[in-house]
């Protein structure tokens, strides 16, 4: 535990405490109260696929929120970063209106710490993680979401600092035709076409989707279209799954990344192919094989006639008579990720083992990241970096009826940062066939991305000697079944970081810069809960409760952070859907958030930092009211019903309220 400096100012919040009582004292009502009823309880096989051997959800030891797609049909938008902010306790700070961009983070972490996974396979992007979840898939393509708190790194490798989301692809069953078209506030379309074909054990999907919005003020704008493929058939007693994605988006970029230039512009093209198999019996084994690129532009000035007009050296803005004359041209990123793994799974006597390992090589062209290198593609590129990644794991695993234990450890090398370790133990105890302990221990690490280390911009600056993150966790937990449908879980964790990579800067300072930060303790409490074994003639359908807290202890005085110090202190979900009358239902997601500290308020008519605001607590009120007929339903949904005014990101305007309306055609 050398550098690891414990802190007990978790243990010493009155309020937590008080938390976690209440928390221990429901499971354990529950278990009297549900004892009474329910006899024996069938839990629901669902394989967990955010583990190195096969595991069911009973025996899965790290904290884990699987969210279905029951929930998934629910959402009031049919974006991935919204049904996580509606169901989880993930941090989704999302910039503009729906699938604009969105930052995610875990546990206090920053938006570069979570890994973004689909199907097991690593999309996270080396550039920025502003960028992870620009990929091409929407809530119809996935059968679940696998939200996985805590460090994944002996699980995935690299960057699973804080925590992993894993998106789970929807196999069809049966040919079928769906069209989903919808309109509403700011002018906004989204159109969704879905084909599944089933031929004998051949099963593919395709998905094609369009939306656009004026957006909710000046430059918030954006156009978005998906297209996703997937294809899953067997080749004798190998099976394969093959992937294919594009993602084409253009968006105003109000106030994103500074506000002191708020005409900002972004351009994304992602495009996406893999291809898994799997095979075996006494011994399993899969393999997989991928490939991601993504091309953006960044303008600080946008370069529309209704904004800026590059004349000369200078760029113009004939509506306010604005001249700039130090901006050169626009930023210009173009990454290459290319990589394939193995992974061998072994059933014995003494429990579950497993071995794999990983290649993965990551590479950048720029006009701002990386090393100076001759000019390509006609000048747009002059700068270039890249980084081989090389990791291998170990697990075992045994499950007993009562006792659990699962150990892990990663081996990685990176040629710039050599090789390191790491580890992780969780072990379980089943009380009763519906009550489980848990605790355990993990180790995990983060390489900088390429913008922390390169970038160099009027307000942000990267840093060449920036170092890994790492960060040791501890676990605690419970989680008591009432049915095979609803559950109670309990998580407590402390995470000590070390080298914690953040953009920071001193007071009065207009420059945010990287640093590794010499330490960062995090703890915190989660809470989740749901309910669906209402009665078939009941009015309520489902309840659902998120609840966390964390406190963080930096040790980074003087310096302001932009990500990492205001982290979401408290989040409250509440999800109940419920019926109206006989085909007519409605859903409603309650979403309270405080985030923690304080933020330079920055004012816009002066142009100028103005005064230190404390974020404030935040309600939002999302809503969707649907009728459901035999070959179509129709439905209305509303964002921010509260009309609240709230920050996600400081500066960053959030929209007020929002309503859509559409239709579902299913054939």
């Amino acid at each position: 535990m050398s550098g690891y400096k414990i802190k007990y100012d978790f243990c010493k919040k009155n309020q937590v405490v008080k938390l976690v009582i209440i928390c221990v004292l429901l499971i354990i009502i529950g278990e009297i109260v549900f004892s009474q009823t329910i006899d024996t309880i069938i839990l629901k096989e669902i394989v967990i696929n955010s583990s190195r051997t096969e595991t069911s959800e009973k025996q899965m030891l790290r904290p884990i929120q699987i969210i279905d797609n029951r929930n998934l049909n629910i959402s009031h938008d049919n974006d991935i970063s919204t049904a996580l902010k509606d169901f989880s306790a993930i941090d989704i700070r999302q910039r503009s209106f729906s699938s604009v961009q969105s930052d995610i983070s875990t546990r206090g972490g920053s938006f570069d710490q979570t890994l973004v996974l689909l199907n097991g396979i690593n999309l996270s992007d080396p550039q920025t993680g502003h960028y992870s979840l620009s990929i091409p898939i929407g809530l119809t393509n996935l059968e679940n979401i696998e939200v996985l708190y805590g460090p994944a790194s002996r699980t995935f490798g690299a960057n699973a600092l804080t925590g992993a989301v894993n998106f789970i692809s929807r196999i069809p069953e049966k040919n079928a035709l769906k069209l989903d078209l919808s309109y509403g506030s700011f002018n906004t379309i989204n159109t969704e076409l879905g084909i599944d074909n089933v031929i004998k054990k051949f099963k593919q999907n395709l998905t094609l989707s369009f939306s656009r919005s004026d957006g909710f003020m000046k430059n918030t704008d954006y156009n978005r279209t998906n297209v996703y493929y997937e294809n899953n058939f067997p080749i004798g007693r190998v099976k394969v799954k093959s992937m294919l994605g594009f993602l084409y988006k253009d968006y105003g970029a109000f106030s994103f990344y500074t506000p002191m230039y708020s005409n900002q512009y972004e351009k994304i093209r992602t495009g996406f192919a893999a291809c898994k198999f799997s095979g075996g019996t006494d011994l399993k084994w899969d393999y997989k094989i991928y490939y991601r690129a993504l091309v953006d532009e960044f303008q600080l000035f946008r370069e529309t006639e209704d904004y800026y007009t590059q004349i000369g050296g200078n760029w113009i803005n004939f509506n306010t008579g604005d001249t700039v004359s130090w901006y050169q041209r626009h930023n210009n990123h173009f990454t290459n990720i290319a990589g394939t793994g193995f992974n061998l799974e072994k059933d014995w006597r003494f429990g579950k083992s497993a071995i794999g390992g990983e290649y993965r090589y990551e590479q950048i062209y720029s006009s701002v990241l990386g090393n100076d290198v001759e000019p390509i593609h006609n000048g747009l590129y002059d700068k270039s970096d890249d980084r081989k990644n090389l990791s291998f794991f170990a697990e075992h695993g045994y499950y007993s009826e009562k006792f659990l234990f699962n150990a892990g450890l990663m081996i990685y090398h990176n040629q710039k940062y050599g090789m390191n370790y790491y580890y992780g133990v969780d072990v379980g105890y089943y009380l009763s066939e519906k009550f489980m302990i848990k605790t355990g221990v993990n180790k995990s690490m983060r390489l900088p991305t390429f913008t922390e280390l390169y970038y160099k911009g009027p307000s942000n600056i990267g840093n060449v000697d920036l170092i890994p993150e790492q960060a040791l966790s501890f676990e605690a937990g419970a989680k008591y079944y009432i049915s095979k449908n609803s559950y109670i879980n309990l998580n407590l964790f402390n995470r000590y970081g070390t080298n914690i990579i953040s953009w920071v800067r001193e007071e009065n300072s207009t420059v945010w810069e990287t640093k590794n930060l010499t330490e960062l303790n995090v703890a915190g409490i989660e809470v989740f809960a749901a309910y669906r074994d209402f009665k078939e003639d009941f009015f309520v359908k489902s309840i659902n409760l998120v609840y966390s807290y964390i406190y963080q202890d930096k040790y980074a005085e003087g310096l302001e952070s932009k990500y990492t110090l205001d982290q979401l202190k408290h989040k409250f979900v509440f999800n109940l859907s419920h019926k109206i009358y006989k085909n007519l239902s409605a859903d409603w997601t309650l979403n309270i958030f405080k985030r923690n500290g304080e933020y330079l308020f920055f004012d816009f008519d002066q142009n100028a930092y103005t005064e230190t605001v404390e974020f404030p607590l935040s309600t939002l009120l999302n809503s969707r009211i649907y009728a459901e007929f035999n070959k179509f339903d129709i439905y209305i949904s509303g964002y921010n019903l509260t009309n609240t005014e709230y920050f996600d990101i400081a500066n960053v305007p959030a929209p007020g309220i929002a309503v859509m309306g559409g239709v579902k055609i299913k054939l």
